[in-house]
């Protein structure tokens, strides 16, 4: 019986999560928080981050060669481009090729500026020309048309497939929560020191603290690309015993 497409299919990812989860709990405990940021995080080019890429450049062929979306071969291509593009931003983003690509177009901008230019303190600053305005604005609205469409056309089966138990559905889930998890593990360290809890822990090479956010940040984008990738060969799995029944 194939685990992914059986009566308790619904329960392989939310037991991975805690696994993988348990696992990088551990990791952190083992290992000296300094080394531990150098393994998770160094600036794309550490080991966890460089796994990470593969996973969520897979997920590309494998709608293409395993079609999970269903209906007629357009609106299959058309899901197809979808899922592509979600792939390409996130590595887009694991690798901030969007921001290097700001930095190499408009360099003095880059370096002048506090902070990440993608934001909308950005967008808001006066002092900013326009042309590098509507760069940003672009790729932002760009990543949310893609991830709004996704969402609004897929939230009801989703929310329908929770209560029925469908494993694609809770593999959908567990992504989500795991999206969540690590943008809460990205931002609560800034939040704690602009809050003023400034202490040795949350300091950004060495801090225990701030090693086990970072720890659970690139681990848990690991585990989105994970949980993408399974979520997607279930949902063809699925279509083809469907098929053959």
């Amino acid at each position: 019986m194939n685990p992914l497409s059986s009566r308790r299919s619904w329960l392989v990812a939310p037991v991975m999560f805690f696994a993988m989860s348990a696992i990088l709990l551990a990791v952190w405990a083992a290992v000296p928080p300094a080394r531990a940021i150098l393994l998770f995080d160094n600036h794309g080019a550490s080991p966890v981050e460089l796994m990470t890429l593969p996973l969520f450049a897979l997920i590309v062929p494998l709608v293409w060669l395993c079609p999970p979306f269903g209906g007629t071969v357009r609106r299959q291509v058309l899901w197809n481009i979808d899922a592509s593009l979600l792939a390409i931003m996130a590595i887009i983003r694991e690798t901030d090729l969007h921001k290097a690509a700001f930095a190499c177009i408009w360099p003095e901008i880059e370096a002048s500026f506090t902070g990440t230019v993608f934001k909308m303190k950005f967008l808001k600053a006066e002092e900013i020309p326009l042309a590098p305005k509507i760069f940003v604005a672009a790729f932002f609205a760009v990543f949310f048309a893609v991830v709004l469409i996704t969402f609004l056309r897929y939230v009801i089966p989703l929310f329908k497939g929770i209560f029925k138990l469908q494993g694609v559905a809770w593999t959908w889930a567990v992504f989500g929560a795991s999206s969540v998890m690590v943008l809460i593990v990205d931002r609560l360290p800034a939040i704690l020191r602009h809050n003023g809890f400034a202490t040795p822990a949350l300091d950004k090479h060495t801090g225990s603290l701030a090693a086990l956010m970072k720890v659970f940040e690139e681990g848990g984008e690991m585990m989105m690309a994970l949980f993408a990738l399974m979520a997607l060969l279930q949902a063809y799995i699925v279509r083809r015993e469907t098929r053959e029944i």
